[in-house]
């Protein structure tokens, strides 16, 4: 097309927006027929030439708001558009249709006839609303109805070495995010189908089977303390809070953790303990005899040493490089598991002693001794600490440092 084609089409088309424009400005302009304009659409639905209630009519029928069902098995729920106010707001989109052209602003509406009979079509969407309370609460009820809770696989074994486990058990869960995706998908598409309650089905993290692998010692040590004294009382106290745990694979065991605030509130009693190099009583006293009889026990088990601090002095009641000291809020003792099989920890605590054994699966157990090197460097002794692994004829495979442990001499 020529430019000179292009120039007559535009001044025909000033001539009759001029034409328009000169049928009054002081009022709306008018259309006599009661109809929408021409190619205008309300969704894919063309709504021009049509009065209101025809274009409410076909608009409705077009889009029904129809009662949602949910299903599931044998069971289906149903929530009526009543039920959450669903609304696709057929009125306001007719309302905005049959007014696009009939606006107080004359030029803009002769800009729109304009565009809609010799350009493009006016597309209006119906914009489905419902109330998010309403509905949250009905999906919640049937939450309740679904939802099974997953059971974990629980182990107990008491002091003669007896085990006890329970089986666990897959929970259910509706997939909620899932449901409510798909019932705003359907509301804003405003086509309302049956829907299949999606579920997740829930894992126990601790399982029967990993329960039941528990069979065997992989090591335990043991240690005397005098039994009638606040200390001992403190021993008895952090014992029973160390005692009686799983550690799943790859997961940390903490002490402090474990124990909590060695606190009056908690049970514990005053008792000696190092600060700063001397012997002070202290809330917890006795509390780092358990720590080290844990640690003699886990290094025999084969765990991952992470943290491990020694006294500053020598210990009565273990040797140097195999004492594990520990202060809440500062210093831990922590280990990991290394192996695909939980552990668990039991304390046995009576008569003036506290045993620690560590129980897993037989097929972990590894023959292990601990050698330590000893150095005199002038007021102190410079411990190492080794972890030796054997084969079945006892000849050493590897060997690893676990520790430097430093002690002044008194």
């Amino acid at each position: 097309m020529t430019n000179r084609k292009i120039n007559k089409i535009y001044i025909i088309a000033f001539i009759f927006l001029i034409g328009l424009f000169s049928l009054g400005m002081n009022k709306p302009i008018k259309i006599d027929d009661g109809k929408i304009f021409r190619k205008i659409y309300i969704e894919n639905q063309d709504v021009g030439h049509l009065t209101i209630n025809e274009a409410k009519h076909l608009i409705s029928k077009k889009y029904p708001l129809e009662v949602m069902h949910i299903r599931y098995n044998d069971k289906t729920w149903d929530i009526t558009p009543e039920d959450i106010n669903l609304d696709y707001n057929i009125d306001k989109s007719i309302k905005k249709a049959y007014l696009y052209t009939r606006g107080y602003d004359k030029v803009e509406n002769i800009k729109r006839m304009f565009n809609l009979s010799f350009k493009d079509p006016y597309t209006i969407k119906l914009h489905g609303s419902y109330d998010e309370s309403k509905l949250s609460k009905i999906l919640d009820e049937i939450c309740n109805d679904i939802d099974i809770e997953v059971v974990q696989a629980t182990i107990k074994i008491t002091d003669n070495s007896e085990i006890k486990t329970t089986k666990s058990k897959d929970g259910i869960e509706v997939d909620i995010i899932n449901l409510k995706e798909t019932i705003y998908n359907m509301i804003d598409k405003k086509s309302i189908s049956t829907i299949e309650l999606p579920i997740k089905i829930i894992k126990p993290n601790i399982t029967t089977e990993s329960v039941k692998s528990i069979n065997s010692i992989l090591g335990q040590c043991s240690t005397s303390f005098y039994d009638q004294s606040s200390r001992g009382s403190n021993i008895h106290i952090a014992g029973k809070s160390t005692s009686d745990l799983l550690v799943m694979p790859g997961e940390i065991f903490s002490y402090n953790k474990a124990t909590g605030a060695r606190t009056w509130s908690n049970g514990y009693k005053s008792a000696k303990v190092i600060v700063g190099g001397k012997y002070v009583n202290g809330e917890g006293g006795g509390v780092c005899q358990v720590s080290t009889t844990i640690y003699n026990a886990a290094l025999l088990s084969g765990m991952d040493i992470k943290e491990v601090h020694n006294h500053t002095f020598t210990s009565h009641y273990a040797p140097r490089g195999k004492d594990a000291a520990v202060s809440y809020g500062y210093t831990d003792f922590k280990f990991r598991n290394p192996y695909s099989h939980p552990i668990y920890i039991k304390n046995i605590v009576n008569n003036g002693a506290i045993t620690t054994k560590i129980y897993g699966c037989d097929q972990d157990r590894e023959r292990i001794y601990i050698r330590t090197e000893e150095k005199l460097n002038k007021d102190k002794i410079n411990v190492n600490t080794y972890r030796i692994y054997l084969n079945e004829e006892n000849k050493k495979i590897r060997e690893e440092l676990i520790s430097e442990s430093t002690y002044k001499v008194k």
